[in-house]
């Protein structure tokens, strides 16, 4: 087995375990933002990015927002409708089809979330790519893994198909325990 396969297993049979507990914890929200962290280094050591670069939105009880699990400081600034058009999360969400995006400061979309500041200076994201994150044949959330940087350059290389598939895989993966684990009142 290949080293990510088995460090992928590794954070699946984690997060199994943690999903698990569920009924035992205080407080369902912590637990459920803890297994986003725990994806965040994952997926941000698959990708070799900073654990900045990595967000994972679910989608709310009620079906009509996307919310932030990870980054964790974003879980608390807001939702994002479903039916908002200029959210490349939403628009992934609904089309149920990863892309690749390259050329992020030129395509129209919400820039609030990247506005908060997360490292010593807000860095704006160059390059990014979308996935949804399925369960059972429907999108539960989104998972974005960017690249930053001050120009495209400096952000590093190019996203590719081959990216957008191992994302999808990875969210495929551990798909079942975010869904087992979600609070009740998401």
């Amino acid at each position: 087995m290949a080293k990510s396969e088995a460090g992928l297993q590794d954070v699946v049979d984690l997060l199994a375990a943690m999903a698990r507990k569920k009924p035992e914890v205080p407080d369902s929200l912590e637990l459920f933002l803890d297994m986003g962290e725990r994806m965040v280094k994952v997926v941000s050591a698959a990708f070799n990015a900073k654990n900045d670069e990595v967000a994972i939105l679910f989608l709310t009880s009620d079906a009509s927002h996307l919310r932030f699990v990870a980054p964790r400081k974003f879980a608390t600034l807001g939702t994002i409708p479903v039916t908002k058009r200029d959210s490349i999360a939403v628009n992934v969400f609904q089309k149920q089809q990863g892309e690749v995006m390259n050329n992020v400061p030129m395509v129209r979309h919400v820039a609030f979330f990247e506005s908060v500041k997360l490292r010593d200076r807000v860095v704006p994201i160059q390059k990014m790519i979308t996935v949804p994150i399925m369960f059972d044949g429907q999108p539960v959330g989104i998972a974005q893994v960017s690249r930053k940087g001050d120009s495209p350059r400096d952000a590093g290389p190019d996203f590719n198909p081959a990216d957008v598939k191992k994302a999808q895989d990875i969210f495929e993966a551990v798909a079942p325990y975010f869904v087992e684990a979600r609070p009740d009142r998401f």
